[in-house]
């Protein structure tokens, strides 16, 4: 808000528009309704009606007004405003009048819809849009860590869908990885965090009547899906991605810290720090996006606690218990 204004009682109904987001909006249509702060007598009134047409000398009012702080918007039009935010993720990081449970809601849209879109077609184009967005989420808690536990208290909980379950392991990932206070490069992190978020790329790559059937598979669809960490991980180098960091993700999301997963069977200190991190965030997700009770969460945990590193299991623990279930 506006340093010269006391509009408190403004924040439930309204909140203030800046001239960035403006800007970011069609250049003479804008979808939402603009209300006007008028000083005298300390209340709004319509200023613009939605998609009227602007002149440029209007454009240039509306933007003046917005810079001098007395241009809103109704949260009645969130919707609208959250659907615009989700489209250009960085003006996250510029409007200071979302709520974090505001921000929370264009981020469970924003990425989600990106992972679908790079998991559909895994070109550059797209992956590089998708890279983006998770480095501006990335952005977004690391300006204030409490903002991860926001995000997993909005987990999805139901739907047992895989790209569901691929944003909720890359938000847990993430926070067990910042919990665990582990001593990571900047730059390893945000390689953390794009593979948390793409790991499952060859699973989705399987056709879905095969990774959906419910009878036996036959020895050759076993075979796909036993190397489909492997097959994601060719496909995220046909895109040049070599870091290793990120591969891990890929790779090694179904290794067990006992040496019962697969494709290549890696035990304890052979699985990297990234596939250890993304082993348990996958399993975790899978438990929660089918929606199970909590204690039936916490008792499956508990019987697979061999499968993981007991520092990072035991991360997930205070997480799950202090944070999601609270």
């Amino acid at each position: 808000m506006s340093k010269k204004l006391d509009l408190n009682s403004l924040n439930e109904e309204f909140y203030q528009i800046s001239p960035k987001i403006l800007e970011s909006f069609s250049k003479f249509r804008i979808p939402l309704d603009l209300y006007l702060f008028k000083e005298k007598i300390a209340s709004l009134e319509p200023f613009y009606k939605r998609d009227s047409r602007l002149q440029e000398e209007q454009r240039k009012e509306i933007l003046e007004r917005a810079s001098q702080g007395l241009l809103f918007v109704s949260r009645k039009d969130h919707s609208i405003y959250t659907k615009h935010i989700s489209k250009q993720l960085d003006l996250i990081l510029i409007d200071k009048h979302l709520t974090p449970l505001e921000i929370v809601s264009i981020l469970k849209m924003a990425i989600p819809e990106k992972i679908a879109e790079f998991y559909e077609q895994p070109v550059k184009p797209v992956w590089e849009e998708l890279q983006e967005s998770i480095i501006i989420l990335l952005k977004y808690i690391q300006e204030d860590p409490h903002r991860i536990k926001g995000l997993i208290k909005n987990l999805f909980k139901q739907n047992n869908d895989l790209i569901k379950t691929t944003y909720n392991a890359g938000i847990l990932g993430l926070a067990i990885t910042l919990e665990s206070k582990q001593d990571i490069k900047e730059k390893d992190l945000k390689h953390i965090a794009l593979g948390l978020f793409t790991y499952d790329l060859g699973l989705y790559r399987i056709p879905k009547f095969i990774r959906e059937k419910t009878a036996n598979l036959t020895p050759e669809e076993q075979q796909k899906i036993i190397n489909h960490p492997i097959s994601g991980a060719k496909s995220m180098r046909k895109l040049d991605i070599r870091e290793e960091t990120l591969l891990n993700c890929h790779l090694e999301h179904h290794e067990y810290f006992d040496g019962s997963g697969y494709p290549r069977k890696l035990k304890g200190p052979d699985i990297s720090l990234s596939g250890k991190i993304c082993s348990l965030a996958h399993f975790t997700a899978e438990l929660i996006t089918k929606n199970l009770p909590p204690h039936e969460l916490l008792n499956t945990l508990s019987k697979n606690s061999q499968k993981f590193a007991p520092k990072f299991y035991n991360t997930l623990l205070n997480i799950i218990t202090n944070i999601w279930l609270k």
